[in-house]
């Protein structure tokens, strides 16, 4: 049994027991219930990047075959899982997503594992990439007014000044759950537009020797995705950091880091969406 084969029973077994873990707890949780669950589903997920990073290697497109994207979909739901383990330990979201990650991994097997033409793997993987990013900007913003929001009505509060007319604010509970709400969102989303970067620029610069990691915009979204990720584990590891300012100045503090992402996407221009691909002749006009 080669590498391949022993990670796929690794996360396949894993996702299973977490499964099972879950339909039991509908009957009855004991005491380190949620310590197991997490244990499967961290080392499910582990497993999983393993076998994607082994079927890449040495790939002239990696992750492009139907089985791949069946798979990475697999992995995504997975996180998705693992991040809903943590912020909802009490809801049985678990039910309704390992039975879609174990059908995925189902469809990854029968699926074809030929890769298709490199033009058709980047363009799908420059749509993931700008999607996602897309996505965690909004994400990002969302947090930060809301954390603007939280600021100011925790300050109204706290001086005793009413509401006046029409300027009425959410209540500090909706404007708190928010904020935990975007800060995650916006870790899973930039993780996933960065990991999709990555696929994408080994796919433009397959054969040309180049490097991303010079790349200002590449530098700036790693900094920024390594800020989202320290900032949720303070939340995990932290309580006291999971309610009140504490969780509005993270938000606000990774608006700061998207600024600096928006900047140094000014600052390259066109660079980084183009870097890799041959130059195109110039377009004729009347």
């Amino acid at each position: 049994m080669n590498l391949s084969e022993t990670t796929t029973f690794c996360f396949v077994a894993s996702y299973a027991v977490a499964l099972s873990l879950e339909v039991v707890s509908l009957a009855r949780r004991f005491g380190w219930h949620r310590l197991v669950l997490l244990g499967f589903a961290v080392a499910g997920v582990f497993a999983h990047v393993t076998y994607l990073t082994v079927q890449s290697r040495g790939a002239e497109t990696p992750l492009s075959s139907p089985s791949d994207w069946a798979s990475v979909s697999a992995l995504a739901l997975a996180c998705v899982y693992l991040f809903a383990t943590f912020t909802a330990p009490r809801q049985s979201i678990g039910l309704f997503l390992l039975p879609l990650v174990l059908a995925l991994i189902g469809v990854a097997g029968v699926a074809s594992d030929r890769p298709i033409s490199a033009d058709r793997a980047t363009d799908f993987w420059g749509s993931a990439h700008g999607l996602l990013l897309v996505l965690a900007t909004v994400a990002v913003i969302v947090g930060f007014l809301a954390g603007v929001m939280y600021l100011i009505q925790s300050w109204r509060l706290k001086h005793n000044l009413p509401s006046r007319g029409a300027f009425r604010l959410p209540s500090l509970e909706v404007l708190e759950h928010l904020n935990a709400r975007a800060l995650g969102v916006s870790a899973v989303l930039v993780a996933g537009g960065f990991g999709s970067g990555l696929v994408l620029a080994r796919l433009r610069l397959a054969g040309n020797g180049g490097s991303i990691w010079t790349d200002p915009l590449v530098i700036s979204l790693t900094v920024m995705l390594l800020w989202l990720i320290a900032a949720e584990l303070f939340r995990w590891l932290y309580p006291s950091a999971r309610q009140g300012r504490k969780v509005a100045y993270l938000t606000v503090a990774s608006f700061g880091f998207l600024l600096i992402v928006l900047a140094s996407l000014l600052w390259t221009g066109s660079s980084h969406a183009a870097q890799g691909e041959a130059p195109q002749p110039p377009r004729q006009t009347l």
